[in-house]
């Protein structure tokens, strides 16, 4: 029985052909690993002011690769936290609308008429997934992406970023 659990959760995250090349598909399990890893190379100075160092990679590849039994290269680390950014992104610009709310237990962004929506899509087209998407890892995204602006009077780190957006989500 063990056996067929280790296979099912290994086929849930096994490479996949698309295009001629290969990608991995990322699970919510993988995903929350993933941002544990990354928070600890933050932790151990491997992300500087010009992003994530090669040895967060190397170690989120290694240790990626051993606790799921596949292979995972710097490309499909790298490319997945793109993903996040892009993410991270768009969420917040449509957060930054003031029609638009967070719904902390449901992990997805409400909107009282729809009518704003569709309005705001209409402009902001990459919006439209994220209508009804749950975003499990949000938080995750937010502790690990948002961005560090320049020093000086009004500058921003990630840290009162992650405060600004712990307001939008409590509102």
């Amino acid at each position: 029985m063990e056996a067929k659990k280790e296979k099912d959760k290994k086929q849930k995250c096994m490479k996949k052909e698309d295009d001629g090349g290969k990608y991995l598909q990322w699970n919510p399990e993988m995903d929350s690993r993933l941002a544990d890893i990354l928070k600890s190379e933050r932790q151990q100075s491997h992300k500087g002011d010009g992003g994530w160092k090669s040895e967060a990679f190397t170690s989120a590849v290694l240790k990626m690769s051993t606790i799921y039994n596949i292979h995972v290269m710097k490309d499909n680390v790298k490319n997945h936290l793109k993903g996040w950014k892009r993410t991270c992104g768009v969420v917040s610009d449509i957060l930054s609308q003031s029609d638009f709310n967070w719904d902390s237990g449901r992990k997805i962004i409400t909107v009282d008429d729809n009518n704003v929506w569709s309005e705001y899509a209409k402009t902001h087209p990459e919006t439209s997934k994220y209508r009804f998407k749950t975003l499990v890892n949000w938080d995750d995204i937010v502790d690990l992406c948002a961005k560090d602006r320049a020093t000086g009077y009004g500058a921003e780190n990630a840290e009162n970023a992650m405060n600004f957006f712990s307001g939008i989500l409590l509102s």
